[in-house]
């Protein structure tokens, strides 16, 4: 996870009166930390190699699961008491909001590689990922602070990486790939409220800041074994249709023994 910004001053004052008597009620002033945390996920694919493709070697298509979890953290002045005191104190203690979710992942990849070694190799990789999320939970020990946000409940992103791949056995590889989030391409609408920080479209909103995922993968490639090579046509080609059908065979040789055995009878005569 890569927080969107890591910190941001944050400030919610009330006014309980009017324009022209105003009865102010600040309820925190302080500034807001991102504590990145650590989820995991596991995806099944289908990797497809293209040797006619100029750029793209190969194409990787995967669907998966993932657990995401995002954690704000508060310190300065706020409010103890949801009363009309106005009196402020700091805060000792960890205070903040701690959320998490489910996550849906399909997303399509183009490689491409460039050999290192006999048996190595570096990769690029730019892809479209869609995620739809569900179960969303979060926990809260400052009321004082905005309204929680949900994570959008799906989004489209553009992606990019790099990594690094090596041949362990024939048909088999494994690769580390490093990928982020580069353009939140559509998102579903997240719920209005009041908001400190207001993010670009490389991440979402989520909390009070925001969230940009970054990823690291460790994936293990199999390979189908490599048919074995013959100079037959396809069978479901006209190439490889049988030249002569089969009940013509001899037919064309005991018309040429007919012929030579006429001309060795006129030779005699």
């Amino acid at each position: 996870m890569l927080p969107v910004p890591t910190s941001w001053d944050s400030q919610w004052t009330l006014n309980h009166g009017t324009a022209e008597n105003p009865g102010l009620d600040t309820l925190h002033a302080g500034v807001m930390f991102a504590r990145p945390q650590t989820g995991w996920g596991a995806s099944l694919g289908h990797l497809q190699m293209t040797p006619d493709l100029l750029w793209v070697d190969r194409i990787l298509v995967k669907v998966g699961v993932s657990y995401l979890r995002g954690k704000e953290q508060f310190l300065g002045l706020s409010k103890p008491s949801s009363t009309g005191d106005t009196s402020l104190v700091m805060a000792t203690t960890w205070q903040g909001v701690e959320a998490s979710s489910w996550s849906v992942d399909v997303e399509a990849q183009a490689l491409h590689a460039r050999a290192t070694g006999p048996e190595g190799f570096v990769e690029f990789m730019t892809g479209l990922r869609g995620s739809f999320r569900f179960d969303q939970s979060y926990t809260s020990n400052a009321p004082y602070l905005f309204p929680h946000v949900e994570l959008p409940s799906w989004n489209v992103a553009l992606v990019a990486g790099a990594g690094a791949g090596l041949k362990v056995y024939r048909g088999r590889m494994v690769r580390v790939q490093w990928t982020v989030d580069l353009l939140q391409l559509a998102q579903a609408s997240s719920p209005s409220g009041p908001r400190v920080v207001d993010i670009d479209a490389r991440g979402l909103h989520w909390m009070q800041g925001g969230y940009r995922p970054w990823r690291v993968s460790f994936a293990h490639d199999l390979f189908r074994k490599k048919p074995a090579e013959g100079c037959a046509a396809p069978t479901r080609s006209t190439a490889s249709k049988t030249l002569f059908d089969p009940k013509m065979k001899g037919m064309g040789k005991a018309k040429f023994k007919g012929g030579k055995k006429a001309r060795k009878q006129r030779g005699g005569e």
